[in-house]
Order: C-alpha cells, then sequence, then structure tokens
C-alpha cells in the first residue's frame, strides 16, 4: 500500500508539472520607477494671449478696447456686421426684398428650433458650413416685400438669439454674424489656469512615480479579473496598494490608440482620475468594475476590468 502511495503521488506531481508547463504564464510584474520617454515631446498648452491671436482682427481689437463695464463693439462693415453675443440683445438686421441675408451663428452649436412673428412673408432657411464633424449653423433670411418687420428668436444648443429684421432695400447686409467676448474671456482664463498648472508639474517631482518605486509586491492586491475583445491594448493585470489601482498594458498599446476608462457608477458610467506611467494606467481610486474603450459605435472595442476579491 506504501508502494502504491508512493507511485500515486509522483504520478501526480508529474502530471501537475506538465499542466504548468503547458500555461503560458503573464509577463514578469516589474514595476516602473519613471516614466517612460515619450517618443515626441507633447506640445506646450495654449495660453490666453495665444487663444486670442487665433481670433479674427476684429474680436482682437474688441477685447483689446473693451473697458469693464462697458458696452462691446459692433462692427459695421459694407454689406457685413459682427455683433457680440449678449444676452438680452436685439440687432437690427436690415434685408432686401427677394434676396438673402445669411445669419452665421458659433460653430459648434446647432440650431434646436427657430420662431418667426411673421413666417408668411419671411423665409427662414437652416443652412451649415464648414467641417462636417463641426459644422458652422447658418440661417438664409428673405423677405417676400419691402416696407415690412418682424423679430425672429433663435434656439441652439448654447444659445438664445433675439433679433429684430427689417426689408429696406438699399441697406441690406448680405452677411451679420456674432462674437461671443464672455466666452472668449473664461477660455482665455482658463488657457492661462491650465497653462501654469502645466509649468509647475514640470518643476516638480512626480509623486506617482516615486510611489511606484516604493511600493512592496508583497503587499499588493492582484484579485483583479481581466476579460473582453483580443486588442493589442488588453492589460496583462490590475492590481491595488490601497488607495490606487495599477493596470498594467502590454507594450503593444504604445503602437496602438490608447483606450479610455470609464468606471461603473450607479446605473452608468463616470471618467476618473488617472496618469499613464510606463506601461501602467494609475488610477487615483478604488473600484469594483470599470471598462477601457476605444473607437465608436460597431467599431468600438470594450475591455471589463472586475474586482472579484473580498469586499472592502
Amino acid at each position: 500500500m506504501k508502494c502504491i502511495g508512493t507511485f500515486g503521488f509522483v504520478a501526480l506531481s508529474l502530471t501537475l508539472a506538465a499542466c504548468s508547463a503547458q500555461q503560458t504564464p503573464p509577463p514578469p510584474l516589474t514595476l516602473v520607477t519613471k516614466a517612460a520617454p515619450s517618443p515626441e515631446p507633447e506640445p506646450a498648452p495654449l495660453t490666453g494671449a495665444q487663444i486670442l491671436a487665433q481670433q479674427p482682427q476684429e474680436v482682437r481689437e474688441a477685447v483689446k478696447q473693451h473697458q469693464p463695464n462697458g458696452a462691446w463693439q459692433v462692427y459695421k462693415m459694407p454689406h457685413r456686421e459682427l455683433y457680440p453675443y449678449e444676452e438680452g440683445q436685439e440687432p437690427a438686421v436690415d434685408c432686401a426684398p427677394l434676396r438673402t441675408t445669411d445669419i452665421q451663428l458659433e460653430p459648434g452649436e446647432t440650431i434646436t428650433d427657430v420662431a418667426s412673428g411673421d413666417s408668411e412673408r419671411w423665409l427662414v432657411t437652416p443652412a451649415s458650413s464648414g467641417d462636417p464633424r463641426n459644422p458652422t449653423p447658418h440661417l438664409a433670411i428673405k423677405p417676400t416685400a419691402g416696407g415690412i418687420s418682424t423679430n425672429l428668436t433663435i434656439y441652439t444648443t448654447k444659445h438664445i438669439y433675439h433679433l429684430m429684421l427689417r426689408s429696406r432695400a438699399g441697406r441690406e447686409m448680405q452677411e451679420v454674424a456674432f462674437y461671443y467676448p464672455e466666452e472668449l474671456k473664461q477660455a482665455m482664463q482658463d488657457a492661462d489656469h491650465i497653462a501654469a498648472k502645466a509649468r509647475d508639474s514640470q518643476s516638480q517631482p512626480d509623486g506617482v512615480v516615486a510611489a511606484l518605486a516604493s511600493l512592496d509586491p508583497g503587499a499588493l492586491n492582484f484579485s483583479y479579473a481581466v476579460s473582453g475583445a483580443k486588442v493589442p491594448w488588453k492589460p496583462v493585470r490590475a492590481f491595488d496598494d490601497g488607495t490606487h489601482i495599477y493596470i498594467q498594458m502590454p507594450a503593444t498599446t504604445k503602437s496602438s490608440e490608447a483606450p479610455a476608462l470609464l468606471v461603473a457608477a450607479g446605473d452608468g458610467s463616470e471618467m476618473v482620475n488617472y496618469r499613464v506611467r510606463g506601461d501602467y494606467y494609475v488610477v487615483d481610486k478604488l473600484f469594483d468594475q470599470a471598462v477601457l474603450v476605444s473607437g465608436v459605435g460597431r467599431e468600438q472595442d470594450r475591455v471589463s476590468i472586475r474586482y472579484t476579491g473580498t469586499a472592502r
């Protein structure tokens, strides 16, 4: 009986060894201690002055000449007028009978509705121009008679425009456009804030890199399952240190499109703060379930990361 038991133990050991040899082990865990060098440096974020420099000349002049608590400049040029968008204002637009006047709105917004006080004698036709992915909305206005007037309200996904329309031959405008001074000022302030933070981060050591260098592999929690599409960027593993979650990406991620990370929240998902350090996504909070997403529509690929450990 003793010989049979010994033989069985040896056979079992050989079987387990053979199964282990057939399994492909994951790459060794190597904690990154510094950010991988980028093939090309990322461009510095735009400053407020650079954003202003990209605006048309009239807008640049309006911002530079504007005084606090003062009115924004209206520019009247031959056959073209440029108005500041201000809530409560009602610009008067001169049109000519049986001729169109083009009303140009802000690129990226979408017209949702148009209300005219006289829809029988004033024809209003929506149109768009520019890049189809970020079109500029227009309205073509045409009065059918002279000496008439009405009002027009334009509803978009970003603004509500109130206009007075007048049919006066000889004084008509071919084009009417708007600039958005308050939005521009806010964008300039935000850009300066982001640029300042970028300068500060470049001058200070990265706390996450320092934390990675000090991790004790024996104290890490590897209770995470990775499943989903077989894509070049499918994570090798995920683990946490009790505060951050580290998602180790394969080396092929560098040559493919980096996916976005979404964390389950209630009945949906939300973006979370994370940063890329070497081959890792470092997430600033613990989660139970998340998904990496790349592409859109039918071309979208998804990989799930699920916590499988005990409740925490």
